[in-house]
């Protein structure tokens, strides 16, 4: 009898032995998995202002640190091993992370994973991706953008996971990775972001964001001598019409010189998104519209009711200096408004 009660005893307590090591295995960590990451820039192209868009060609860098790692995984050996592109050991477990603001899926063209022998982890991978971000356009075409990279874990919630040290090379950026757009700096940080759908609780899911920003502004060059420019001289060309006497050339020049401001205004949209709001270019188009409708305006007007030559005279010098005058004032008034 006592032989049975030792065995049911023994019984028991091996049960609960084997419930104690499972629980303990399936126990999550009290403290989040710190991940160190970093972002080798190779290039930024083929920025598309009006998809608000562009590629990146860079490689992520990502190291933690894993105790759960067995130490059957070196063998003998106690040197680093490296997975290159393969299907890393499902002993190893790789944390899945996302970019926030990619479009579509990246394109990963080389992976690896060193596992050093102090049971620090480093995933490595070369990736293409085109991106997106908010882009404010009032002051175009001497814009500043921020081009940014954001990533987070996929399904490890900040009490799981927290990103330290964000890093982004190389420290100083040329210019040859953007060149239509001078480079004004850069920023690297963490932040935290609340999603409330994947909870039913009101106080929603808190996940770390790892935060890369490139600030730029596009150079002013091709636009002064392709748009501005152009634009300038058709608006003092409009001027020129109250040096002319005959009527029927006045109101040929301003009507071609209308079409050519129309022909610049579907140049410049095919440049930009439709937009709730005007640019600083379409400022300056408008401003030619506005000149060579005036001008057509007051070319009509002093021919009806000019009496004379004399008078004829008298109005188109005081237009002479009034269009100039008004056109600086406009200028003036916008560039205050856009800049300041």
């Amino acid at each position: 009898m006592k032989k049975f009660y030792y065995l049911i005893l023994l019984f028991l307590v091996s049960t609960y032995a084997v419930e104690a090591k499972l629980s303990k295995e399936n126990q999550k960590p009290s403290k989040p998995l710190v991940v160190t990451v970093s972002i080798h820039l190779n290039k930024i192209y083929d920025i598309n202002s009006v998809n608000k868009t562009y590629a990146i060609d860079a490689y992520l860098v990502v190291s933690w640190h894993d105790a759960s790692v067995p130490d059957w995984v070196y063998g003998n050996s106690k040197t680093k091993i490296i997975h290159e592109n393969e299907k890393f050991p499902e002993t190893i477990i790789v944390p899945s992370f996302e970019f926030i603001n990619i479009l579509g899926n990246r394109e990963i063209i080389n992976k690896q994973l060193i596992v050093n022998p102090d049971k620090t982890l480093i995933y490595n991978e070369r990736f293409h991706g085109r991106f997106t971000s908010n882009m404010d356009f009032h002051k175009y075409p001497n814009d500043k953008q921020c081009f940014m990279i954001q990533l987070e874990s996929f399904s490890m919630e900040k009490k799981d996971l927290v990103f330290i040290n964000p890093q982004l090379f190389p420290k100083v950026l040329d210019q040859s990775y953007i060149e239509e757009w001078e480079i004004l700096g850069k920023k690297d940080y963490v932040n935290q972001k609340v999603y409330n759908h994947l909870s039913t609780s009101k106080k929603g899911e808190e996940f770390s964001r790892c935060n890369f920003e490139i600030y730029v502004q596009r150079k002013l060059e091709y636009y002064i001598w392709k748009v501005m420019l152009p634009i300038g001289i058709l608006v003092v060309a409009s001027w020129l019409v109250f040096w002319v006497k005959d009527f029927a050339n006045q109101l040929n020049i301003s009507f071609t010189l209308m079409l050519t401001m129309v022909t610049f205004n579907f140049y410049t949209s095919s440049l930009l998104p439709t937009l709730p709001y005007n640019t600083f270019i379409e400022l300056i188009i408008i401003s030619g519209y506005i000149s060579i409708f005036l001008t057509l305006i007051a070319i009509i007007f002093t021919y009806a009711y000019s009496k004379n030559n004399k008078t004829t005279f008298r109005i188109n010098t005081f237009f002479k200096l009034f269009f100039p005058l008004l056109y600086i004032l406009y200028i003036s008034i916008c560039i205050v408004v856009i800049f300041f």
